[in-house]
């Protein structure tokens, strides 16, 4: 007991240090982290889309461009006898062709550049198989499939056996060529800013930042033979520690929260952090075919969202879901829905805010602002 006791210490430690360092850095205040740019795929497409493109809202035309290329020749990305034209240059997102969605297509009047962008997603059945279709039938041997994932991780091999496709990540291609974009606009603040932010936000996500040294020699310590017993009985309870947290505290501030609302809060006790889908569902006892949701789209509460779903998918009122579809910015054919705010993944920090009631605070806001865009709409 007294091991754990040392090492909860050392923990506590180590992360006021972590506090203090990142108070002290401009690596604490992130855009692109306080927007959710995480999981989605689309989301850094349409980024890394947007420099590359030559008439982008950067201004500097096809310069960022030019150093993309430039990396990857340097890095012997191309094909020999693969030489892409700057002429006549295009850049899409979610390119459509009959096989899918290409993430980013570079095309110019003959070649074209394919890239797969995969951050958490798994392979799609033959996705690159596919798309290297779609570059032999319309460009021959004029085209380029590469495939992007964080760390630069081999494609399944339902997805990429025999296929001809390159790797890079953002750890290490990604960063290097937005390092070059901050050089080439030294001049405008805000693009190089902007750029730096993004690059922040990349070794954030590849776990490269100031951080990363400081994690490793606390691994190191928790790692000794007369650590390891105590670790492991910590980390064999956090699921319960999460859970009940949830179950115990966020509950019962959630049935206040309905409670003032004039809701029902019918979310019970379970292990949230093991089910898929898990989350929390309210009733309004004024809607018929509708209710408020909030969800975790990945195990271990990852990556919450906040909608309406239909109580029974079987009965659905298709003239008011339309209207719904228009207030959130994602929908499928069950759910219309927002990611949630700020802790949209619960970890250490999320416990801690469910303890001092800003959780619950957040769900309160949120589900006023729902009650609000609905008000005119027979639900």
């Amino acid at each position: 007991m007294n091991i754990t006791k040392n090492i909860i210490e050392k923990l506590n430690v180590e992360n006021k240090y972590k506090n203090l360092l990142k108070a002290a850095s401009d690596e604490s205040f992130n855009i692109f982290k306080i927007c959710g740019v995480n999981h989605y795929e689309n989301s850094h497409s349409s980024i890394i889309a947007e420099f590359l493109k030559n008439n982008g809202s950067h201004n500097f035309k096809n310069k960022f461009f030019e150093e993309f290329i430039l990396v990857l020749k340097n890095k012997n990305l191309f094909d020999l006898g693969f030489d892409f034209s700057f002429k006549n240059v295009n850049v899409h997102t979610e390119y459509p062709t009959k096989d899918g969605r290409i993430d980013i297509l570079i095309r110019n009047d003959y070649q074209c550049i394919i890239i797969e962008n995969k951050i958490y997603a798994s392979d799609q059945f033959e996705q690159l198989k596919r798309y290297d279709l779609f570059g032999r039938e319309n460009y021959i041997n004029q085209y380029q499939l590469i495939y992007l994932t964080l760390w630069g991780n081999e494609a399944d091999d339902q997805s990429g056996a025999g296929v001809n496709y390159k790797k890079i990540s953002y750890q290490e291609t990604i960063i290097e060529w937005l390092e070059r974009c901050v050089e080439v606009s030294a001049r405008s603040p805000i693009i190089r800013e902007t750029i730096i932010q993004y690059i922040n936000h990349l070794k954030y996500l590849t776990n490269n930042n100031n951080y990363a040294k400081m994690n490793e020699e606390l691994i190191e310590y928790l790692g000794k033979s007369e650590n390891i017993e105590s670790v492991f009985s910590i980390g064999e309870n956090l699921t319960n520690v999460k859970n009940n947290i949830i179950n115990k505290v966020l509950i019962k501030q959630l049935d206040i929260v309905c409670e003032q609302l004039g809701l029902i809060n019918e979310s019970t006790e379970y292990d949230r952090v093991n089910t898929s889908w898990s989350g929390f569902q309210i009733k309004n006892p004024k809607w018929k075919t509708y209710n408020i949701g909030l969800e975790f789209e990945a195990k271990d509460l990852r990556y919450l969202i906040i909608g309406i779903c239909h109580i029974d998918p079987k009965i659905r009122n298709h003239e008011s879901f339309e209207k719904l579809k228009t207030k959130f910015s994602r929908s499928n054919e069950n759910w219309v829905w927002n990611n949630f705010p700020k802790y949209n993944t619960w970890g250490s920090k999320a416990m801690i805010a469910i303890h001092n009631r800003e959780i619950s605070d957040i769900f309160k806001t949120e589900i006023e602002k729902i009650l609000e865009t609905t008000k005119t709409i027979e639900m």
